[in-house]
């Protein structure tokens, strides 16, 4: 109704430190000109809601810093506007200044317990609404300040975290990490009697790359076998960078022949990559070797698991390089003597035996 503010509001009001949007919920149309005018001429952007629907739908698309909300508007009312806001955990914190004609204790009581930040009765005065404006308002820039403040914080810590497990040049999880990982996998398949595997890899000939075209080009072949790698493992596999040209993955709830599958994958797409380093093209192979356990009875502790694999990676060295070897203790006793490598296309230490058994024939 007309009169319910002061009708000549003052020429200069003091300015508002930045440009703060307030949303006035009122269906006076001379009241809401009177009020738009004065808090514009404040330095505030100012808009305008004459139902309780069109307030909900502009505070949901225009994140107010502030609404000035009259009780007695059309459904929905303003009680059920402002329970609404304040129960919305993103639009929460935005202040909400009723205004209401009612004066009684009780009104004001219900008022703040439904969340109103400030109360404000009609008619009022603009140098009192001015007041209570700049008050919430400040209100409102110290917590928007604060959750600015904890954001920063929130992402200086992940970026810390980030690099206290992650392996500089790959981005993979470093060696430290890993073992840590590592750890837990073995503690958790050793209580649900689960098989757990590792695949430890090893860049063949890669200090010729180093020596040949530079460490920078080393550099950018470690980035991209990296990349490789983490394509061709599963997505519960454990990915990091051991140490050098050394990579390991862990692989839980796996056994020696599923782990000897992915293994031999990521050979083999080690063996089709070419990296391209400005004119010049190189190619590089790698070796694994792969250890499980329970199937592995010596095995005892991760450090065990570990120490199996790396035996079995420098097999694959010794003979030929560019291959997949399994630890023979780490295979079912079953499957020893058959030929699985029309399987999944592995080396197994097996075969090893066979090719120095005839040899030395």
């Amino acid at each position: 109704m007309q009169g319910e503010v002061q009708p000549k509001p003052p020429r200069s009001p003091a300015v508002a430190t930045r440009k703060f949007r307030i949303l006035i919920v009122d269906d006076d149309r001379d009241s809401v000109d009177l009020l738009a005018e004065w808090l514009t001429m404040g330095g505030y952007e100012v808009t305008h809601a004459r139902d309780g629907q069109e307030a909900l739908r502009r505070i949901q698309t225009d994140r107010p810093d502030l609404v000035l909300l009259d009780l007695l508007i059309p459904p929905p009312d303003g009680m059920q506007v402002m329970r609404t806001i304040k129960r919305d955990r993103l639009l929460s914190t935005i202040p909400v200044v009723v205004m209401t004609v009612k004066r009684d204790v009780k009104s004001k009581v219900e008022c703040l317990k439904s969340g109103a930040d400030d109360f404000i009765v009609k008619p009022f005065h603009f140098d009192e609404l001015d007041a209570v404006l700049r008050s919430s308002l400040k209100k409102r820039y110290l917590y928007t300040s604060l959750e600015r403040a904890n954001q920063q914080l929130r992402d200086a810590n992940e970026r810390l975290l980030k690099l206290t497990v992650t392996d500089e040049r790959t981005n993979l999880l470093n060696d430290r990490y890993l073992r840590r990982r590592l750890s837990e996998e073995f503690k958790r398949a050793q209580r649900y009697g689960t098989p757990l595997s590792v695949a430890m890899l090893d860049l063949d000939h890669f200090k010729q790359v180093n020596d040949k075209y530079g460490h920078d080009c080393g550099d950018q072949v470690l980035r991209e076998f990296a990349k490789l790698l983490t394509e061709n493992a599963r997505t519960t596999d454990i990915v990091g960078r051991y140490g050098g040209e050394e990579f390991l993955i862990v692989l839980p709830n796996t056994d020696g022949i599923r782990a000897a599958i992915v293994a031999e994958r990521i050979r083999k797409a080690a063996d089709e990559h070419i990296y391209k380093y400005k004119e010049f093209l190189v190619r590089l192979t790698v070796s694994a070797g792969v250890a499980s356990s329970p199937a592995n009875t010596q095995v005892r502790d991760e450090n065990d698991l570990l120490k199996a694999a790396d035996q079995a990676l420098y097999r694959a060295k010794q003979v030929s390089r560019n291959r997949v070897i399994v630890d023979r203790a780490s295979m079912p006793p079953d499957v020893l003597e058959g030929d699985l490598s029309s399987i999944f296309k592995a080396s197994y230490e097996d075969n090893l035996g066979r090719d120095r058994d005839r040899d030395e024939s």
